[in-house]
């Protein structure tokens, strides 16, 4: 399909991920511009049509992208769909010319009435962008507690064997038992994160046959997420796992039990947090944070 913006031609399509030739040229576009290179993602086969990025293109070069990632989840028992808008990206030499605008305009079209909410992390270059759209500012919140080392056996999962990959995948279909807004249907997402940011933080406890993504960082611990199906303590699941050192844990979620816990507004450097004004939004009542690994 090809469409005209502010008098220049461009190829336009909607699913980048779905061709060939396409993809390669979105993917180029992506690491030219933000250094992030997809290939190994989609090379892991488990990208799936959970991410949609909408692409222009000019002389066969992807010029202008914006990103749907499709996530579903659960809210006290009932399932929501929302859409992120992510990776938006435009190359240097096409930028000013209402490319965002139009793909943004164009997204929101097809998904305004096809999902419960649409929101966005921006950066401080362009909160003064989404409003026009109808976006507004919204606040999330930090859960943090205090975390003791405990003793037990663990190990770190290799994404590089078989078995620990169909480990991974196991329990995360026992989805986050800790969790108040959980994740579903998101292996696309999951493994984003775990094969290029995350595979060195994937940690096996067979005591409790649980899945612990976590990382530490000058004596605090990040918790990405948690999947087991067995009856366990947060607090000693998460122990076991902890440097001697290790003396606080925030979780990249929020908790279904926040007992214990110092509850605090998100506060991340050169961030805002979007959601479309006249759908879902959660946030507006409820002191919640997303699931940290259904950014895209």
């Amino acid at each position: 399909m090809h469409v005209t913006i502010n008098g220049t031609e461009y190829k336009f399509i909607p699913n980048a991920m779905q061709d060939e030739a396409a993809r390669e040229r979105y993917f180029r576009l992506v690491q030219s511009v933000f250094g992030l290179d997809f290939t190994p993602w989609y090379e892991s086969g488990f990208s799936d049509d959970s991410f949609i990025p909408y692409t222009l293109f000019i002389d066969d070069r992807g010029v202008a992208s914006v990103g749907v990632s499709v996530n579903d989840f659960t809210w006290h028992d009932s399932p929501r769909r929302y859409a992120q808008i992510s990776t938006v990206v435009t190359d240097p030499a096409y930028r000013k010319q209402g490319l965002s605008r139009w793909l943004t305009e164009t997204v929101l079209n097809e998904w305004r009435e096809n999902c419960d909410c649409i929101y966005l992390y921006a950066n401080d270059s362009v909160v003064d962008f989404y409003p026009e759209f109808g976006f507004v500012p919204a606040d999330e919140y930090t859960y943090s507690m205090p975390l003791t080392k405990r003793d037990g056996i663990f190990r770190k999962l290799d994404l590089e064997v078989q078995s620990d990959v169909e480990l991974l995948i196991q329990k995360h279909r026992a989805s986050n038992p800790f969790s108040l807004l959980a994740m579903d249907n998101d292996i696309g997402i999951l493994m984003f994160h775990c094969v290029t940011f995350l595979r060195d933080y994937i940690y096996y406890i067979e005591k409790y046959d649980a899945v612990v993504i976590a990382a530490e960082e000058d004596q605090e611990m990040f918790c990405y997420d948690i999947y087991a199906s067995n009856p366990c303590d947060i607090n000693d699941l998460l122990g076991i796992i902890a440097a001697t050192d290790t003396h606080t844990v925030t979780l990249g979620f929020t908790p279904k039990d926040a007992t214990g816990y110092t509850i605090e507004k998100a506060e991340e450097e050169n961030t805002t947090f979007f959601v479309l004004d006249g759908k879902e939004n959660i946030l507006a009542d409820h002191r919640v944070t997303l699931p940290f690994l259904s950014r895209a």
